[in-house]
């Protein structure tokens, strides 16, 4: 799962994909909506990639998390965010164990289980699936290229220069300090 593209923004609620960036401002889409807005360079954002939770041993992150979640939940809808602390805090403890309930508020609790429904009905955690199906298929069909292409570069410096054609790019002329202005 790719989460470098989708970003929280401060003051607008949900998750949104970058769209596009241009000098002054981000191109956001919701996910919840599929409606763009634009995002100043002033307002706080935050990437999904970069955000960590808290244990009792190293920070996880928060990608991890929500890829652990999807697997104890066998691909399907975790806790509803609207429930109960202590059903969210069970729900997280099943995926996250080491999870320190000291220092992870109740809301973000709450808004780690909005943003796992937010991905899963926008698809992202499928995009995943497939992304790693096709990873595999690259991977095979790329090693016998990859030798081919070895050999055509052995071939081509073994032969040395083309005929006719010089040995590199051709050299800048130099210029004469005396014909600057000012020396």
């Amino acid at each position: 799962m790719d989460l470098t593209k989708i970003i929280t923004v401060a003051g607008k609620p949900g998750l949104h994909r970058v769209v596009a960036q241009g000098r002054q401002a981000l191109i956001v889409e919701s996910l919840a909506d599929g409606k763009r807005n634009p995002v100043p360079l002033s307002v706080k954002v935050s990437s999904l990639e970069e955000i960590s939770m808290f244990t009792t041993g190293d920070d996880v992150l928060l990608k991890d998390v929500l890829t652990k979640l999807h697997e104890v939940n066998n691909g399907g809808a975790a806790a509803d965010p609207k429930s109960d602390d202590g059903t969210l805090w069970a729900a997280l403890l099943l995926a996250l164990p080491t999870a320190d309930k000291d220092r992870i508020y109740a809301s973000d609790v709450r808004k780690l289980f909005t943003w796992y429904a937010q991905l899963l009905a926008a698809g992202e955690f499928a995009k995943k699936e497939e992304a790693n199906e096709e990873k595999v298929e690259v991977k095979d069909e790329a090693k016998p290229k990859k030798a081919v292409a070895k050999k055509a570069k052995a071939g081509a410096a073994a032969k040395g220069p083309k005929p006719g054609g010089a040995a590199g790019p051709p050299k800048a002329a130099a210029v004469r300090r005396g014909g600057q202005r000012g020396s």
